[in-house]
This record gives structure tokens, C-alpha cells and sequence, in this order.
């Protein structure tokens, strides 16, 4: 499945990218985020592990987010309930004060039991998670 939502908001992209690429705030405005925790971390990537509680399961994952600070995020698994999880942030600037938001995520199961209640939550998640972004930046900045 593939995923693409984009946003405009009158936040820098620098502060969106910002607000992404700092996980163990998510449990804090990301109601399914149980827990979010980095492991490794340097300027140019970390490896981060997302415990999330979707349609009553619960499921840890695991991904490498590759930085270009103030332009984009990507992240691809390393472990998890996913046959493939892979998706690209981009932050556009706008004028000197705006940017446009984009996430482009694909993500298949590899358990089809799973697959089923746990699929519907994380796709509603996945088409969400732009705007929640947005929402933080409202109460952050």
C-alpha cells in the first residue's frame, strides 16, 4: 500500500523537519505511539524503534531515518510486523516563513492474521499523520 499526504503550513521547514525527526516526543501528541525511543543518533541518521497500539494490537518496529536537515527524512525498516515499511518526508520551503509538508508512505504486512484489524488502524494512522504533524507545530511553535 502507498501512501501520499502533503500540507501547507506557516511553519519553516526547518521546524517541521524538526518536529519529525525528534521520535521520543511522539507518545506525547501521537495517541497510538506507546512508546518511541532512538537508540543510535548521529547528524545524519538514527535508529529508532516506535511501539504503537493500533485497533487493539500492539507492535514495536524499527527504522533507520536518514537526514537532509530542513529538506527531508527518509526512513526505511530494519524490523518489525512489516513485509516492507519505507517512506520519504520532504519539507518545501515557502516564502521565508511557510513550507509544504509531503509523506510518501508504502507499507505491506507480512503476517496476513495482522494484516486484517491492524492494517485498517495503521493505514487511518498513516492518512493522518500529516495533519497530527501539523497540529504539534500549532502547539510547539
Amino acid at each position: 500500500m502507498e501512501i501520499t499526504r502533503s500540507a501547507l503550513v506557516l511553519y519553516p521547514a526547518m521546524d517541521m523537519f524538526r518536529l519529525v525527526r525528534d521520535v521520543p516526543s511522539y507518545p506525547q501528541f501521537l495517541s497510538w505511539c506507546v512508546h518511541a525511543e532512538v537508540h543510535e543518533e548521529t547528524a545524519e541518521q538514527q535508529l529508532a524503534s516506535l511501539t504503537v497500539r493500533v485497533s487493539g494490537v500492539t507492535q514495536q518496529f524499527t527504522t533507520r531515518n536518514r537526514f537532509e536537515p530542513g529538506e527531508r527524512l527518509t526512513l526505511s525498516l530494519v524490523e518489525g510486523p512489516f513485509r516492507r515499511l519505507s517512506g520519504e518526508w520532504r519539507f518545501d520551503p515557502l516564502g521565508n516563513d511557510g513550507s509544504k509538508v509531503t509523506l510518501v508512505l508504502g507499507f505491506d504486512f507480512s503476517n496476513r492474521m495482522l494484516s486484517g484489524a491492524f492494517r485498517r488502524g495503521f493505514t487511518h494512522i498513516a492518512d493522518r499523520l500529516v495533519s497530527d504533524f501539523c497540529k504539534r507545530a500549532d502547539d510547539v511553535y
